[in-house]
């Protein structure tokens, strides 16, 4: 109380209305290293001030902001990385599905080779049995003993 006295009896009360305004618009200067004394509702006012009360705020809300923004940023950078893998994966696929095309092409390929080749061997057999008009009326000869015997 003496010190508000002393201070009434050098600047007068406009002076100490103007400090008292200063201090409630700016605050104590150092008043806001102390801890949990701007959570207190008056003095805590007094104490930070409503300029750096409002600056306060406005940071919260900025970093709540970015927080926001970056948050998205990481949504979307882990789809892009979702959508690269999965394009990797369809490009591998695509390399596997020619690769099996290819090989179904070349089997084909060989089994009409099969079926023309066995044709042609029927074909060949048919031919041998038409030409054979011996007198043995298709027994075995004695050749044909010997050959069965060894296979």
């Amino acid at each position: 109380m003496s010190i508000l006295a002393f201070l009434l009896r050098t600047i007068g009360i406009g002076g100490c209305a103007f400090l008292a305004l200063y201090v409630y618009d700016w605050g104590l200067p150092g008043a806001s290293r102390v801890p949990y004394l701007s959570s207190i509702p008056i003095i805590g006012d007094l104490t930070t001030g409503r300029a750096h009360s409002y600056s306060a705020d406005q940071v919260r809300i900025a970093t709540a902001t970015q927080r926001a923004q970056c948050d998205a940023r990481l949504e979307k950078t882990v789809s892009t990385f979702q959508y690269d893998a999965l394009a990797a994966q369809l490009a591998e696929e695509r390399k596997r599905r020619l690769i099996a095309d290819l090989l179904t092409t070349e089997a084909s390929k060989r089994a009409e080779a099969a079926v023309r080749a066995k044709s042609a061997a029927e074909a060949a057999l048919e031919a041998r049995i038409a030409a054979d008009t011996g007198a043995d009326g298709g027994r075995w000869t004695e050749e044909d003993l010997k050959w069965d015997g060894k296979h």
